[in-house]
Protein backbone atom coordinates (compact mmCIF):
# COMPACT_ATOMS: atom_id res chain seq x y z
CA UNK A 1 0.00 0.00 0.00
CA UNK A 2 1.45 3.34 -0.72
CA UNK A 3 1.59 6.18 1.69
CA UNK A 4 -0.92 8.26 -0.18
CA UNK A 5 -3.41 5.60 -0.14
CA UNK A 6 -2.90 4.91 3.25
CA UNK A 7 -3.54 8.80 4.46
CA UNK A 8 -6.24 8.24 2.40
CA UNK A 9 -7.38 5.42 4.61
CA UNK A 10 -6.56 6.96 7.48
CA UNK A 11 -8.93 10.31 6.40
CA UNK A 12 -11.40 8.22 5.79
CA UNK A 13 -11.30 6.39 9.24
CA UNK A 14 -10.74 10.10 10.75
CA UNK A 15 -14.28 10.70 8.81
CA UNK A 16 -16.23 7.68 9.46
CA UNK A 17 -15.29 8.28 13.28
CA UNK A 18 -16.55 11.81 12.91
CA UNK A 19 -19.96 10.83 11.79
CA UNK A 20 -19.95 7.88 14.18
CA UNK A 21 -19.58 10.71 16.79
CA UNK A 22 -22.05 12.96 15.50
CA UNK A 23 -24.41 10.22 14.91
CA UNK A 24 -24.57 9.12 18.15
CA UNK A 25 -24.85 12.54 19.74
CA UNK A 26 -28.18 13.01 17.28
CA UNK A 27 -29.75 10.17 19.08
CA UNK A 28 -29.26 10.74 22.66
CA UNK A 29 -30.26 14.45 21.63
CA UNK A 30 -33.35 13.56 19.81
CA UNK A 31 -35.68 12.19 22.23
CA UNK A 32 -35.40 14.76 24.35
CA UNK A 33 -35.76 17.88 22.45
CA UNK A 34 -39.16 19.83 22.84
CA UNK A 35 -41.49 22.21 21.40
CA UNK A 36 -42.88 23.60 23.51
CA UNK A 37 -40.69 24.31 26.36
CA UNK A 38 -42.76 23.38 29.11
CA UNK A 39 -41.08 22.17 32.27
CA UNK A 40 -40.63 17.93 31.77
CA UNK A 41 -43.93 15.98 32.52
CA UNK A 42 -45.01 12.93 33.16
CA UNK A 43 -43.52 11.66 29.58
CA UNK A 44 -40.25 12.31 30.70
CA UNK A 45 -39.66 15.76 28.57
CA UNK A 46 -37.34 18.20 28.93
CA UNK A 47 -37.56 22.19 29.01
CA UNK A 48 -35.69 24.33 27.55
CA UNK A 49 -32.91 24.93 29.95
CA UNK A 50 -32.62 20.93 30.50
CA UNK A 51 -32.21 20.50 27.33
CA UNK A 52 -29.78 22.81 26.76
CA UNK A 53 -27.65 21.16 28.82
CA UNK A 54 -28.35 17.62 27.35
CA UNK A 55 -27.35 19.18 23.96
CA UNK A 56 -24.00 20.33 25.12
CA UNK A 57 -22.41 16.48 25.88
CA UNK A 58 -22.53 15.84 22.01
CA UNK A 59 -24.53 17.56 19.57
CA UNK A 60 -22.65 19.24 16.58
CA UNK A 61 -20.75 22.11 17.78
CA UNK A 62 -21.79 21.73 21.45
CA UNK A 63 -18.97 22.25 23.79
CA UNK A 64 -18.77 18.32 24.06
CA UNK A 65 -18.36 17.82 20.37
CA UNK A 66 -15.03 20.29 20.63
CA UNK A 67 -13.30 18.28 23.45
CA UNK A 68 -13.85 14.89 21.56
CA UNK A 69 -12.74 16.47 18.83
CA UNK A 70 -9.83 18.11 20.05
CA UNK A 71 -9.11 14.97 21.42
CA UNK A 72 -8.67 13.18 18.55
CA UNK A 73 -6.81 15.80 17.14
CA UNK A 74 -4.15 15.61 20.35
CA UNK A 75 -4.35 11.66 19.64
CA UNK A 76 -3.51 12.21 16.13
CA UNK A 77 -0.69 14.51 16.82
CA UNK A 78 0.56 11.84 19.44
CA UNK A 79 1.02 9.43 16.48
CA UNK A 80 2.17 11.65 13.89
CA UNK A 81 5.04 13.31 16.16
CA UNK A 82 6.33 9.58 16.88
CA UNK A 83 6.13 9.05 13.72
CA UNK A 84 8.68 11.79 12.90
CA UNK A 85 10.79 10.65 15.95
CA UNK A 86 11.56 7.87 14.67
CA UNK A 87 12.35 8.69 11.97
CA UNK A 88 14.59 11.41 12.51
CA UNK A 89 16.42 8.70 15.24
CA UNK A 90 16.60 6.14 12.17
CA UNK A 91 18.54 9.03 9.72
CA UNK A 92 20.78 10.74 12.65
CA UNK A 93 22.01 7.27 13.71
CA UNK A 94 22.56 6.59 9.57
CA UNK A 95 24.23 9.82 8.97
CA UNK A 96 26.73 9.33 12.03
CA UNK A 97 27.22 5.80 10.78
CA UNK A 98 28.13 7.20 7.01
CA UNK A 99 30.37 9.61 8.35
CA UNK A 100 32.41 7.13 10.41
CA UNK A 101 30.73 8.69 14.05
CA UNK A 102 28.52 6.08 14.62
CA UNK A 103 28.03 7.31 18.53
CA UNK A 104 27.26 10.73 17.16
CA UNK A 105 24.03 12.09 17.65
CA UNK A 106 23.55 15.15 15.76
CA UNK A 107 20.24 16.20 16.08
CA UNK A 108 19.97 15.25 19.52
CA UNK A 109 18.59 18.67 20.78
CA UNK A 110 15.76 18.34 18.17
CA UNK A 111 14.83 14.45 19.24
CA UNK A 112 14.33 15.86 22.62
CA UNK A 113 11.98 18.85 21.73
CA UNK A 114 10.03 16.50 20.09
CA UNK A 115 9.93 14.08 23.14
CA UNK A 116 8.77 16.86 25.43
CA UNK A 117 6.32 17.34 22.78
CA UNK A 118 4.73 14.47 22.07
CA UNK A 119 4.61 14.53 26.38
CA UNK A 120 2.93 17.82 25.92
CA UNK A 121 0.42 15.90 23.67
CA UNK A 122 -0.55 13.02 25.66
CA UNK A 123 -1.19 15.19 28.86
CA UNK A 124 -3.32 17.20 26.24
CA UNK A 125 -5.59 14.22 25.49
CA UNK A 126 -5.57 12.86 28.54
CA UNK A 127 -6.97 16.18 30.01
CA UNK A 128 -9.38 16.39 26.66
CA UNK A 129 -11.11 12.80 27.72
CA UNK A 130 -10.91 13.92 31.23
CA UNK A 131 -12.65 16.85 30.86
CA UNK A 132 -15.65 15.06 28.43
CA UNK A 133 -15.61 13.05 31.04
CA UNK A 134 -16.98 15.18 33.52
CA UNK A 135 -18.79 16.98 31.59
CA UNK A 136 -21.00 14.05 31.11
CA UNK A 137 -21.09 13.27 35.12
CA UNK A 138 -21.96 16.82 35.92
CA UNK A 139 -24.77 17.19 33.25
CA UNK A 140 -26.05 14.05 34.59
CA UNK A 141 -25.62 14.92 38.28
CA UNK A 142 -27.44 17.88 37.68
CA UNK A 143 -30.38 16.50 35.60
CA UNK A 144 -30.81 14.08 38.54
CA UNK A 145 -30.57 15.80 41.77
CA UNK A 146 -33.00 18.07 39.59
CA UNK A 147 -35.41 15.82 39.47
CA UNK A 148 -34.39 14.68 43.01
CA UNK A 149 -35.94 17.68 44.45
CA UNK A 150 -38.73 17.75 41.81
CA UNK A 151 -39.77 14.55 43.46
CA UNK A 152 -39.74 15.78 46.84
CA UNK A 153 -41.60 19.28 46.03
CA UNK A 154 -44.72 16.89 44.38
Amino acid sequence: MSSSSSSLSKGKLTLIKSGAIFAAGVLVALPMSTTDGARADAQGKFDREQTMLMNLKGMPNSTGFFIVQSSEKSKMIVRDLTKGLRQLEEVDKAYSKSRGKPDSRHLEGTKLKLINATKSAERLHEELWDSYLDLKKSISETLVLEEAKKGRND
